[in-house]
């Protein structure tokens, strides 16, 4: 009976060492513009908007663009009066970037707490590659107060990549 639980817990021994050997760095930065319009539904609340997005890495990779749309779950005003978002993207800092590593859904919950310099301790996860991540640079401390507990979801797709 031994065996069974020892082979079940030893991957996830594993896995959080490895996840935890390669300590997030900042890569880039992604500034989106969305769209003046977005589709409101109500229930459950949520708004979504369209944006165009431009990835510039740190250093000397290649500027990629990306579209897609940002989905605000619990939240109908959350966007209101927004026309630019600006994410640092964090991922593992030992990792050489890949084109289009950001042509994924990232998803994060609003945790409404506003931190120092105004930004709330949210990241949005990446679900295909969960070391990668986006924190707002920006927020607005009132809007982030009025988000608290609304589920964010970007979907990004890559639109080009310079050679």
């Amino acid at each position: 009976m031994r065996w069974p639980i020892a082979a079940v817990i030893t991957p996830f021994m594993f896995a959080s060492v490895a996840h935890g050997a390669a300590p997030l760095a900042d890569v880039g930065v992604l500034t989106c513009t969305l769209a003046e319009q977005g589709q409101r539904e109500t229930d459950p609340d949520s708004e979504t908007r369209a944006m165009y997005c431009t990835f510039k890495p740190n250093g000397s990779g290649p500027e990629e663009t990306y579209a897609g749309e940002i989905k605000n779950v619990g939240s109908t005003d959350s966007l209101d009066k927004k026309r630019v978002l600006i994410w640092a993207v964090l991922g593992p800092g030992d990792r050489e970037l890949k084109p289009g590593v950001l042509a994924q859904s990232f998803m994060g919950e609003s945790a409404g707490e506003v931190i120092e310099g105004g930004q709330t301790p949210t990241q949005l996860t990446g679900d295909e590659d969960d070391a990668y991540r986006l924190r707002p640079i920006s927020e607005d401390k009132q809007q982030a107060a009025e988000a608290t507990g609304a589920l964010t979801v970007v979907e990004l797709r890559i639109k080009s990549v310079p050679s």
